[in-house]
């Protein structure tokens, strides 16, 4: 990671942000020269500039302010939930064996979620401090087993951002970092993930607003999703996962096909077919029955026409 190696001036509170992406600028130009870790390194000031917002909290549009502390924010995090961590063989073939970390709780409400137990769920899980987050990782990568990745994932890794920027900054090991999310998080959020993540990989949803704030209850998904993609290209590898939606072929997934066509025609792209009704997709008519196989072949004819690079 070469923003462990980045020096950087913390005493000027007022110029931090501008430290940071100064320093930012730096880290992009070492990529293949990583030299040895510093202190403080940019990866230190990240985690400095993250931390407020684990009392008052603007990591995403919903902006909750303090009543995250007291569980009334928008995902209900407080002190991040770690459900469990392991060796995944489950994702997408480039990627495992990836080592994930599953955190509860969710700045999203998809009616459909396939992973509801964690999303909706804050509370579950258990507190590690991130010196032993650390320790438990170090472990694994020092198993003798093959893990080509360290995977920060959830329910949605968003509303535990500064945690995963101070446990990177405590982190010995130099491996890939995969940032697993919905990307419903503000711009500087991804300013601090900038030079700290490898590989994003993500989830785009719905190819309108109405879809989204039908299904979702969130407010413009298309202006703030569709621009952190741009963002995410711009810093590292991205994979992109759509989940067919039923009854959203015209709608969603046509849609979504064609604006990767056009603003990320270099990324990888899961058009996934696994959906089932979960949670509470019964509440929508469309979405109460599985994927048909005629709605699965248009898909796939549409997005090789567009000549998507399909995982």
């Amino acid at each position: 990671m070469s923003a462990k190696s980045i020096k950087v001036d913390m005493s000027s509170q007022e110029r931090r942000w501008e430290e940071h992406d100064s320093a930012v600028k730096r880290a992009y130009t070492l990529t293949n020269e990583i030299g040895p870790e510093v202190k403080p390194s940019l990866v230190d000031l990240k985690a400095e500039l993250a931390r407020p917002h684990m009392r008052s909290c603007s990591l995403c549009p919903w902006r909750c302010g303090d009543a995250r502390m007291s569980g009334r924010g928008r995902c209900g995090v407080t002190n991040p939930r770690i459900n469990s961590t392991f060796i995944h063989m489950g994702e997408e073939a480039p990627l495992v064996p990836s080592y994930t970390i599953f955190f509860s709780g969710c700045n999203l409400n998809c009616a459909f979620c396939q992973n509801y137990d964690l999303s909706t769920m804050p509370d579950r899980g258990v507190e590690l401090s991130s010196k032993e987050l650390v320790e438990t990782i170090s472990d694994a990568l020092n198993s003798g087993r093959l893990i080509k990745n360290v995977n920060w994932v959830g329910g949605d890794p968003i509303p535990v951002l500064p945690y995963v920027l101070e446990s990177l900054s405590l982190m010995e090991s130099n491996i890939a970092q995969i940032w697993n999310s919905n990307m419903y998080l503000e711009e500087d959020s991804m300013k601090l993930l900038s030079g700290v993540i490898d590989v994003y990989l993500t989830d785009l949803k719905f190819g309108n607003d109405d879809c989204a704030q039908r299904i979702c209850g969130v407010k413009d998904y298309s202006s703030i999703v569709y621009r952190n993609h741009k963002i995410a290209m711009e810093q590292g590898e991205v994979i992109v996962r759509h989940l067919q939606l039923p009854g959203h072929l015209e709608c969603c997934t046509f849609p979504i096909i064609d604006w990767l066509a056009k603003y990320l025609p270099g990324a990888a792209i899961n058009l996934m077919d696994q959906y089932r009704p979960e949670h509470r997709a019964y509440e929508h008519p469309e979405l109460g029955r599985s994927l048909s196989s005629e709605e699965r072949r248009e898909a796939l004819e549409y997005a090789r026409e567009r000549d998507l690079y399909l995982l």
